[in-house]
């Protein structure tokens, strides 16, 4: 509930004493009443501006779909209903603007995108962010996945032809959502969600039962689910943002769809339950958060998940009012019981002001050493044998071949990155912080550890915090909190930051946070 503000205090006080002296007096009578509570169209304006748009990047059937080592297949053979987007929002409070991007596919030369997005608009490229759902099912050309071996040039032009047209479509996204800038309130709401689980399995640790990625429930989840809501003029639902962490791996290599997996469905339901409004989608700091149900070929399930937390979020929305307002005494009624009249009045607009801070860090890399790498030859030369023995196996199905070859090119390609770490130069990772009002966006690029998201959430002064992983700037890769490295594992076994990384990230992050409030 909204609280209260004492301004107001000396009217309260004065209504009740008229109502009393009323009901003493015999008098009693109420005026008619409001058929219609106060609501956002009775508040004066905010100062804020928003304008949205949506556009369908479904890819061609036949695209390219190689996200997954283990697959055996090579295109996709349809679209989800649900389909891929581009979603714009642009806000400004007068002195700047400021754009948003969720988008189902990452964006190629993204920043030629954007440079000519800001010619056409004005907004400074400084000013645009891309948000990634991080989907594992969209089109992809990626050497490291798919078949092993298979010769990716026939492919390739589809691939950059498809990506030619994101680009168009993003640039004609932000050019339509700074079109449509109209008068709005926003507010926000943090709740939980419930569709995420610590993703790395510890195993026995042993060769025949080594960690990986998969379920661990007695590791660290965060769902928290923080929404903000965007209303028009006249109270209508124009925006929604959620904020949650979980990777985009319900469905996996058996999946032959294009997809945005979970954030689709939930999107979807967003929208449906807001009609009017456009949903837009920030991954969180999902290093090592996945979804509670995974590495499925059946879509049912990423929609299922989807529009579980597609209702979570929603019912946030609906409980969010963008204006600040009270219940206030305004006599009485006389019915089977005294009722006290209590109809909630609009005190005013939520404070919009807008502030943007970012920072690029320099952050200690990863060192691997002779032991590491010596480890990662015995491991690549194993792999190299069994490949090679499977393949004279009488007999050998083909599934058994392809997973061997998987496996060699996987710890192939680990052992050219350890061996590539005399680099010692520090990682370049930019940070940076969107105030709107008493909420604010922390937004990097990279799949940061939960654990780092919820201590900057944690420690924000900020009523509402988001932090957005997945972006368009400076840095990415895996980044885990230090005392994970001794788990190994995939993210640790991928990370280019050495252990100490992740508390320099939290530290600047509070900081810049401190400095826009």
């Amino acid at each position: 509930m909204t609280r209260f503000d004492s301004k107001h205090a000396a009217e309260r006080k004065a209504a009740v004493c008229l109502a009393a002296l009323a009901c003493l007096a015999g008098g009693g009578r109420q005026a008619a009443a409001d058929v219609v509570e106060q609501g956002v169209k009775d508040s004066k304006p905010s100062g804020l501006l928003a304008g949205v748009s949506k556009v369908n990047i479904d890819p061609a059937v036949g695209m390219p779909h190689m996200n997954w080592g283990s697959a055996t297949h090579l295109v996709t053979k349809g679209n989800d209903p649900v389909g891929l987007y581009l979603r714009v929002l642009v806000l400004s409070d007068g002195k700047m603007k400021f754009v948003l991007v969720d988008t189902d596919t990452p964006v190629a030369n993204s920043e030629r995108a954007l440079r000519r997005a800001s010619e056409l608009t004005g907004i400074p490229v400084e000013h645009m962010r891309i948000g990634s759902c991080h989907t594992h099912a969209g089109p992809a050309l990626n050497r490291s996945k798919g078949p092993a071996g298979v010769d990716m040039t026939p492919y390739q032009q589809m691939v950059e032809a498809h990506q030619a047209v994101v680009a168009d479509k993003l640039v004609g996204a932000i050019v339509e959502a700074n079109s449509r800038l109209r008068p709005a309130h926003a507010n926000g709401m943090t709740g939980t969600g419930s569709i995420n689980i610590n993703r790395r399995f510890r195993g026995s640790g042993t060769d025949d039962g080594p960690p990986a990625v998969g379920l661990n429930p007695k590791e660290f989840v965060d769902r928290e689910l923080p929404v903000i809501r965007i209303d028009d003029a006249e109270g209508n639902p124009y925006a929604v943002l959620v904020n949650f962490q979980a990777h985009g791996t319900v469905l996996g290599f058996e999946n032959q769809i294009a997809s945005a997996d979970w954030p689709g469905a939930m999107r979807k339901t967003v929208e449906e339950s807001l009609p009017g409004a456009t949903c837009l989608f920030f991954q969180g700091a999902a290093g090592n958060q996945g979804p509670i149900e995974g590495f499925s070929g059946d879509l049912s399930v990423a929609h299922r998940l989807g529009k579980i937390l597609g209702h979570e979020a929603a019912a946030l929305a609906l409980r969010t009012w963008t204006v600040r307002r009270e219940p206030r005494f305004e006599g009485y009624v006389e019915s089977t019981a005294l009722q006290a009249r209590q109809p909630y009045r609009v005190l005013g607009p939520y404070e919009s002001t807008m502030r943007y801070a970012s920072k690029v860090l320099e952050l200690p890399r990863r060192i691997y050493t002779k032991a590491d790498i010596d480890r990662m030859e015995r491991l690549t030369a194993s792999a190299a044998k069994a490949l090679e023995e499977v393949k004279k196996k009488p007999g050998a199905a083909p599934w058994e071949v392809s997973q061997a070859a998987a496996r060699h090119r996987r710890w192939a390609d680990l052992l050219a990155r350890y061996r590539s770490s005399a680099d010692r130069t520090p990682v370049r990772l930019e940070v940076a912080v969107l105030r709107i009002g008493d909420m604010a966006l922390v937004m990097t690029n990279g799949e940061l550890f939960a654990e780092i998201g919820a201590a900057v959430k944690k420690a924000s002064p900020f009523r509402v915090t988001m932090f957005c992983g997945y972006g368009n700037r400076t840095g990415g890769g895996y980044m885990p909190i230090k005392s994970e490295y001794a788990f190994g594992s995939y993210e640790v076994d991928m990370t280019p930051y050495a252990p100490e990384a992740a508390e320099k990230v939290i530290e600047e992050s509070i900081a810049l946070l401190k400095s826009v409030r």
